[in-house]
Order: C-alpha cells, then sequence, then structure tokens
C-alpha cells in the first residue's frame, strides 16, 4: 500500500478522456458536499470527465445525490450497507474498473479508508481531501484515528487550510505529500437575501442581530457564544443572538440559555436551507469554534459582505484577516469574544467597511477557478495522462494537441504559504 508506487504502474485505460472521481459518504448536502459538485462542474468545464460516488445508506434520502443529477453530474453510488463493510471495497474497486477512472478523490474517513484499499487494489492512484477532525464522539473520535493512519498512504493529501496541513503533517504524513488547497465560493451564483431572519425569530425589523451557524457538537463552542452573548447584552441590551442548525446539544444549549436568562434574546431557530440567503440580514457572524478547517460560513459570510469574528481556530484565520475583514480573538476566551462583537456593534461604519474588505478578499484569493487551477496541477503530477477530448479544452493538453509535458506535470501545487 505504498505512496510512493510510481504512477508508471497503474492500470488505466488507453483511450477516452481523463476520469477523475470523488468519493464521499454523506446523505447531506451542506458546504463540503457544494465544495465536491462545483469543483466537479468545473473540472468537466476543463475537458476532465468527472464522476461522483456517494455511499447510499437504505432508507435515507441522499441530497447530494439528487443534486449531483440535477446539475449534470456522473454518479456511480455505492449501495452495501455497513459503516465499513468489507464488501464495499470490492464495490468500489468495480466501479474504478468500469468507469475506467484514472484517478480517485476521497473525501472524509470512511471514504479514504474504503477508497484506499480500493484503489491500491486496482492500482489507481489516490488523493486524500483532509478538511478537519471534530473530535465530537467516542465513535467519531475512532474514525478520525483511522482516517489519520490511512492518510500516511495515500498518494497525496489535501488539507483545505494551512492550519489542517500542519495537524495532518503531526499525524505522519510526510510534509511533501501535504499540499493547501482553500476551499472556494462562486460569487456569481450566490444566493440574494432570504428576507426572513427577523420575521423568523419574531424581532423587529430594525434590531441588530449577530448570528453563526454549524452542527450543535461541542467542537462547535455554542456555549461560549451563549456566555460571550450575555457579556455583550450588558452594554448593548437591544442586540439579539442566533444559532442556526442542529445536533445532539441542543437541549443543553436549551438549558444554557434558559438558566442565563437569555430565552427572548438568544434563538436556536434549528437547520435551515436557505442560511446562505439569511446571513445577508444578519449585521455580524460569530464563529466561535475550538477546532475548524477552513470554514465555508466565513465565506459564505463575507459573501453577503458580514463583518466576521471568529477564534484562531484551524483555517479561519486564512478567511478572516484581523482588523481587516473581521476581527480574530483566541479559542474559549468567551470575554475576549464578547469585547470584539461589542466593539462592532459600537461601530457600524466599521462592520460595514469590514465587510467589503471581506467580500474584495474572497472574490480575489477564494475562486473556484483558482481552485481548479490548483487541483488541475495537482492531478497532473500525480496522473500524466494525455487527453482523447478536443486540444483546447483538455486539462491535460498543453493545448498544441499533445499531453502535458514530464516537467510541466511536476509543477508544484500553489500553496497557502506561497501565495
Amino acid at each position: 500500500m505504498s505512496a510512493a508506487s510510481p504512477s508508471s504502474a497503474c492500470i488505466l485505460p488507453e483511450k477516452g478522456p481523463v476520469t477523475v472521481a470523488h468519493c464521499i459518504a454523506s446523505n447531506f448536502y451542506g458546504g463540503p458536499e457544494r465544495q465536491v459538485l462545483t469543483h466537479l462542474e468545473h473540472l468537466q468545464r476543463s475537458g476532465v470527465r468527472p464522476l461522483l460516488i456517494p455511499f447510499f445508506e437504505e432508507g435515507r434520502r441522499n441530497e447530494l445525490y439528487l443534486h449531483a443529477q440535477e446539475r449534470g453530474i456522473p454518479v456511480a453510488p455505492l449501495r452495501r450497507q455497513g459503516a465499513f463493510n468489507p464488501l464495499l471495497i470490492g464495490e468500489l474497486a468495480g466501479v474504478l474498473h468500469r468507469e475506467q477512472v484514472h484517478l480517485l478523490v476521497t473525501h472524509g474517513y470512511k471514504a479514504n479508508v474504503v477508497g484506499r484499499l480500493a484503489s491500491w487494489f486496482m492500482r489507481v492512484p489516490e488523493v486524500a481531501v483532509s478538511r478537519g477532525w471534530t473530535g465530537e464522539c467516542p465513535r467519531v473520535r475512532l474514525y478520525e484515528r483511522l482516517d489519520r493512519l490511512f492518510l500516511r498512504f495515500a498518494r497525496h493529501v489535501v488539507a483545505v487550510s494551512a492550519g489542517q496541513r500542519a495537524k495532518v503533517v503531526e499525524a505522519g504524513v510526510p510534509a511533501a505529500r501535504v499540499s493547501v488547497i482553500h476551499n472556494a465560493i462562486d460569487l456569481e451564483t450566490y444566493p440574494p437575501s432570504a428576507g426572513v431572519l427577523r420575521p423568523l425569530l419574531g424581532i423587529p425589523d430594525t434590531a441588530e442581530v449577530v448570528i453563526t451557524a454549524g452542527r450543535l457538537s461541542p467542537e462547535k463552542n455554542h456555549a461560549g457564544m451563549i456566555r460571550a452573548a450575555a457579556m455583550v447584552l450588558e452594554r448593548h441590551p437591544d442586540v439579539y443572538f442566533a444559532v442556526f442548525g442542529e445536533g445532539a446539544l441542543r437541549s443543553r444549549l436549551e438549558r444554557q440559555i434558559e438558566e442565563a436568562g437569555l430565552q427572548n434574546r438568544f434563538f436556536l431557530p434549528g437547520f435551515r436551507k436557505d442560511m446562505r440567503g439569511i446571513m445577508h440580514e444578519c449585521d455580524i457572524f460569530v464563529l466561535p469554534s475550538f477546532t475548524e478547517g477552513l470554514p465555508n460560513v466565513a465565506l459564505e459570510a463575507a459573501a453577503c459582505r458580514r463583518p466576521v469574528v471568529c477564534t484562531r481556530a484551524g483555517g479561519s484565520p486564512e478567511v478572516v484577516r484581523h482588523g481587516h475583514t473581521g476581527l480574530v480573538t483566541e479559542p474559549g476566551d468567551d470575554a475576549a469574544l464578547a469585547a470584539a462583537v461589542g466593539s462592532l456593534l459600537d461601530d457600524p461604519a466599521l462592520r460595514r467597511t469590514m465587510g467589503e474588505n471581506a467580500y474584495s478578499f474572497i472574490s480575489r484569493s477564494f475562486s473556484y477557478a483558482g481552485q481548479t487551477e490548483q487541483y488541475l496541477n495537482l492531478y497532473r503530477r500525480i496522473t500524466p495522462m494525455p487527453c482523447a477530448v478536443t486540444p483546447q479544452h483538455c486539462a491535460w493538453s498543453d493545448g498544441r494537441g499533445g499531453a502535458v509535458s514530464g516537467q510541466e506535470q511536476q509543477q508544484p501545487v500553489r500553496r497557502q504559504e506561497d501565495a
């Protein structure tokens, strides 16, 4: 299962377009899933044949699969049941053979483990994408330990932030085999304001609102946001707070809100599919996490021209530039979080300036065009292949009808520290 086996040993089809498959175990359609599908769309425009390989769970609606179908992305689902059913390895190997896959990209611990074994049997190179680890419960911590182990055997690992890259290297993956490719955001198709936030919360139309969004789990530190909100309300008694999302901690957070006497000021509206539109309507977006990979919600808040107050967790400071696009505090420092939110509530002009700065920054630095270029450079290095589609539109072509040269294939992926 050596990660250093040469690409010349791969069993690859001799004809047809290059096929890059992305494998992910998810029934949901949120930030990571949107990242995968939009990347596959951009691959298709580059002349690469994309393929989505999702894991199906019997009796559960697969939102990712449905969105892929709507967007015209080829899908080859895995239907074997079980968390780590060994039969999944053979099923995925069969898909790699049948679909003539040149390169497999895996997302998350289940796809990483099953994908590494299947790609090894089929001698297809694998790239693992590491988005972050939450350690939210014993079962997840066990799976994440497996993920760290199997990352060592991937041909290459993509970390979504420099912060996550440091964790991957610490887990034992050689630094030379880890690149940073940030999440991206599509500003051209970003939804407009949903116009529902204040009516949904039942608060005045002119009220100032501070929100966050994410799974209600320990690493997101929504308990810290509740404590910070109590401090903010001492100086700003008319402001409101809301945490959008669902999760195992809902009942505990509800009790904490009640015990703090914040029932009419701090809300838990649940999960909303129109969250990206709702972000337009808040005044400040807060990200109080203990750990992050590269938070999509911070990109989405910036797309809505909203300032972000975040903690120095994972890749958050790579999206939020302290004092320019928002404010950065230390994880777990409730008083500092409250002070940062309070300073922005005191200065509406500063909020507007930071929001505009945030939009400008992500439009330059987090585009899908730039992300696709970085991924294609990596794919070329790992899978040097000629292409059978029109040369001008072939991601593996030099644009003159030939394959990319060996020298061009060895160009390094641009990393965050080089940007």
